[in-house]
């Protein structure tokens, strides 16, 4: 199979494990909707086992991407190199992740609203101080407008 090729099943593969999170962030407003200790429990075992699939998944995307001579490239950088007739495929499958990064994150931040409101909520009825953490599960590590900045793994934290 050519580099190329590989390049860009990797960049696949990584879009539709991303996608398949998109379902994992909606669970987690409903557990934390729900308040049931089970189900917020099993919804971190979850989301933590999908956090390192992608996390491999991209490693290899990275590998492969090193392969294909575009290492350190960011995506507007690689299809300007790409020759023609991957191109476009190229530029589909880079905006397919970055439409489904993009998803993701707003299914996180309003998780993470929520969580935060209902620390506050707590924090009223107890009269306890209760900190919310500070950050959140899906960044990108030194991100540029565009989202893609020198090929860059999507950076992952819990």
């Amino acid at each position: 199979m050519d580099v190329i090729e590989e390049f860009i099943q990797a960049t696949d593969r990584c879009t539709e494990q991303i996608c398949s999170m998109q379902p994992l962030e909606i669970e987690k407003q409903k557990a934390l909707i729900s308040w049931n200790v089970n189900q917020m429990e099993q919804m971190v075992n979850d989301q933590q086992a999908a956090i390192m699939q992608l996390d491999n998944l991209e490693k290899q995307r990275i590998h492969a991407q090193c392969q294909a001579g575009f290492s350190g490239l960011s995506a507007n950088e690689i299809l300007k190199r790409a020759p023609q007739p991957v191109h476009d495929r190229l530029a589909a499958s880079f905006q397919a992740l970055r439409e489904a990064a993009q998803k993701l994150k707003l299914y996180n931040k309003k998780a993470n609203e929520f969580a935060k409101a209902s620390l506050q909520f707590l924090q009223t009825v107890s009269g306890k101080r209760v900190q919310p953490a500070t950050r959140t599960t899906y960044s990108t590590n030194g991100a540029q407008n565009n989202g893609w900045n020198r090929g860059s793994s999507l950076k992952i934290r819990i």
